[in-house]
């Protein structure tokens, strides 16, 4: 007996739904046009990609197969462009040309055949050119030299990637006589380069990206360059502050034993008489101002351990007038080490100034030079 009434209250509360519904289109009704407001679909992920004075701006289609151009605005809605767009075209392009170094702002808007448009979609982004282009540095290079073996290793200084460094250019002459370019990662340290053509000059070049979707690759001047060698040491002249005449002798003594290419052999401060103690130096008069790179020094093997420990290079262009160029600490081990030399100054004399030591005598074995005759 109670079905009758539950049907009949529902029956009521749907009514009344029913009308205040019709209440409330009819209080919008003045608002509406006839047909309703058309929207075609907005251009999805819009990005732009800044250039050397242009841009390029991107967005996806989307799903409405309705959208059949779009325009762009730019300079505060002030200029524009159209482009049509075709039916199978997924992602959308365009190219600005000759646009000033500056930020922009895009507005799109995508349109129907009837003429309906879209809400408008805003993008933003930068414009790069000449400022950009004046602020960029060159890689630095910390050495380069030509090994026995006819290879090249260049060494690198840190890449500017805060301004969007991205590689290196080298060109060089290859043993079949053409040139060859090759790049480097920014983040490559060093490079061997094995089919260099000695006595050639080579050359190198950064590569920049201002941003991540940039279209267009920014690039330093080249810098021409020769690669450091073992210089000749045929002519040069050995001096020390002081030596052992023969105490040492037939292998060990006079300055001129580190220029002879003979590990075994050796230079030895004065032990038999007047000792002086540290410091000691040996000087070369290398008969040329060479541009230096890197010094190379050999211990002498018996004596690792009461060799010098701490030495600095100096550099003059008279013999008389000395400048200090580097400081370094000298390991106990054999064979020969290598100290770059920062800068690569240029002298005509260069001195290994001995300061200290395990005891009051000093030796060493050989002594050589990497860099480029002047």
């Amino acid at each position: 007996m109670k079905r009758p009434s539950y049907f009949l209250i529902m029956t009521c509360i749907v009514a009344g739904l029913l009308a205040a519904c019709k209440k409330m289109d009819d209080n919008y009704k003045d608002f509406l046009e006839p047909g309703g407001i058309i929207y075609p679909g907005i251009a999805l992920n819009p990005q732009v990609h800044p250039g050397n004075n242009r841009a390029m701006i991107s967005w996806l289609r989307g799903p409405d197969p309705q959208v059949v151009k779009a325009r762009i605005y730019w300079n505060n809605r002030t200029d524009s462009v159209e482009l049509n767009i075709g039916a199978k075209e997924d992602t959308i392009r365009y190219t600005f040309t000759s646009l000033q170094e500056n930020d922009y702002t895009f507005n799109i808007r995508t349109f129907d055949e009837k003429g309906n448009a879209s809400v408008p979609v805003e993008v933003s982004g930068t414009v790069f050119g000449e400022r950009y282009q004046s602020s960029l540095l060159t890689r630095a290079l910390n050495a380069s030299t030509l090994n026995s073996d006819g290879t090249m290793l260049i060494e690198w200084g840190a890449a500017d990637t805060v301004s969007g460094a991205i590689a290196t250019e080298v060109r060089y002459t290859n043993t079949a006589g053409d040139a060859v370019t090759k790049r480097v990662d920014a983040k490559t340290d060093s490079t061997e380069i094995t089919d260099y053509q000695p006595n050639t000059p080579y050359s190198y070049r950064t590569l920049f990206l201002p941003d991540s979707l940039a279209i267009d690759t920014f690039y330093t001047d080249f810098v021409e360059q020769m690669p450091a060698s073992k210089i000749d040491r045929s002519a040069w002249v050995a001096t020390a502050s002081t030596f052992e005449a023969t105490g040492q002798m037939p292998v060990g003594g006079p300055p001129e034993f580190v220029l002879d290419g003979d590990p075994s052999t050796y230079w030895h401060s004065r032990h038999t008489s007047n000792i002086t103690g540290y410091p000691y130096w040996l000087a070369f008069d290398m008969k040329a101002a060479v541009q230096v790179t890197r010094v190379e020094l050999i211990s002498r093997s018996d004596y690792l351990n009461a060799d010098f420990t701490e030495f600095s290079i100096q550099g003059s262009d008279d013999g008389d007038t000395w400048v200090t160029y580097g400081t370094f600490a000298l390991p106990d081990i054999t064979g020969p080490q290598s100290f770059n030399i920062t800068g690569a100054p240029v002298m005509k004399h260069i001195r290994v100034y001995m300061t200290k030591g395990p005891t009051v005598h000093s030796h060493l074995a050989e002594f050589a030079v990497y860099g480029v005759i002047q």
